[in-house]
């Protein structure tokens, strides 16, 4: 293996792990404390189900699509985190408000 596959790597390791820090602190302050616990579970989930269905498709990518090219189909579904960082920029901003009750 090459170094520059190796930093790949390791860079999308990185950023694909970052919103372990980042979703405890910030989905706390979008929601009541009577539902807090509810909407960061169903939040902070929701994902893994879309994640789950981009797993199932990738099946289908690949031999429908892509014509048995893995590299393709994996670069395609790695677009997720692309609209990801797209949507982030609607999120409310909740520094320094405080909680809502």
């Amino acid at each position: 293996m090459d170094g520059w596959f190796l930093a790949v790597v390791a860079l999308t390791g990185a950023w694909t792990a970052s919103f372990y820090g980042f979703l405890p602190l910030y989905l706390p302050e979008l929601f009541p404390t009577r539902v807090r616990a509810t909407g960061q579970g169903f939040a902070y989930n929701a994902g893994r189900f879309i994640a789950a269905g981009g797993a199932l498709c990738t099946g289908l990518l690949i031999n429908q699509v892509f014509s048995g090219r893995y590299d393709q189909a994996g670069a395609a579904i790695s677009l997720v985190y692309v609209v990801g960082l797209a949507i982030v920029w609607f999120a409310p901003e909740t520094h320094g408000r405080p909680l809502p009750e």
